[in-house]
């Protein structure tokens, strides 16, 4: 209206009949939102096939070379590798809801992405809540499939828990953890023989924890048990990704597993504390 020395309720009326008869467009165009304006129709038209080719043209294919140049740099690998807390943080969230086998989670996947990692690094993550870790399936030979996960993107990107025949022992166990905190494995065992299964043993509730942590229905605020796990007795040299057996120190460390003395706190293998 000022540009052509006209009243605004003349040119107000001017540009709705014209947008009534699909000539002239009212809306936001302005990337810096300056309110609403009218666009010429077709003007608007060659705008937004501009826009679109130019977009196209950002995800066009690339030759192999260059993909293979983009990759490790994306990834993060050789002399792009991530430094300390804050970069293992980007990791986890670059690697989100992707299943590795656990054997190769801190030998391979993290190693290979952070500069100097160590397990410590992870486990800070995991008990400040910072980081939750999932299950999405087992594999031969105490080796399973896990996922790691930003706690804030969590709810919305773990997916439904894989299918597993729940048993009553299985049951017993949801129902005690169903208060919505974590619990020791001895609060755990205590509870469940106080209400279901006096009989249990440790290692019969200790299966049912990884049955169920595999499914994707526990975790833990730790890794340490399933370190535990991975280097437990003849079935660790048959995880997909060996680790060095330690030599046993202690007291009990050349006693063989069924003479050692029962532990107050459980298994290691379900060390921590073990939520839904």
């Amino acid at each position: 209206a000022e540009r052509f020395g006209l009243g605004t309720a003349v040119t107000d009326g001017a540009l709705q009949r014209l947008s009534a008869s699909g000539r002239t467009v009212q809306g936001e165009f302005h990337p810096a939102g300056i309110g609403q304006e009218w666009c010429d129709a077709t003007v608007l038209r060659r705008l937004r096939r501009r826009s679109l080719a130019a977009l196209r043209q950002e995800l066009e294919p690339v030759p192999p070379a260059a993909l293979a140049s983009f990759l490790p740099q994306w990834q993060h690998f050789g002399s792009h590798r991530l430094r300390g807390i804050d970069g293992l943080a980007r990791a986890v969230e670059q690697l989100q809801g992707a299943p590795v086998p656990a054997s190769a989670l801190e030998k391979l996947i993290l190693p290979s992405r952070v500069l100097g990692y160590t397990p410590a690094m992870l486990d800070e993550l995991t008990t400040t809540g910072e980081v939750v870790w999932a299950g999405a399936g087992a594999l031969p030979g105490k080796d399973g499939w896990v996922s790691l996960y930003l706690a804030d993107s969590a709810p919305l990107l773990l997916p439904p828990p894989h299918p597993l025949e729940l048993s009553a022992l299985h049951e017993s166990v949801l129902t005690t953890l169903s208060g919505g905190y974590g619990l020791f494995f001895r609060q755990i065992a205590d509870q469940v023989r106080a209400t279901t299964h006096p009989d249990c043993t440790d290692q019969q509730l200790a299966d049912a924890l990884w049955d169920l942590a595999w499914s994707g229905r526990l975790t833990n605020d730790t890794l340490a048990p399933l370190r535990s796990l991975l280097g437990s007795g003849r079935t660790a040299g048959s995880t997909a990704h060996r680790s060095r057996r330690s030599v046993p120190r202690g007291r009990y460390g050349s006693l063989t597993a069924a003479a050692r003395p029962a532990s107050r706190t459980g298994p290691p293998t379900v060390s921590g504390r073990w939520s839904l």
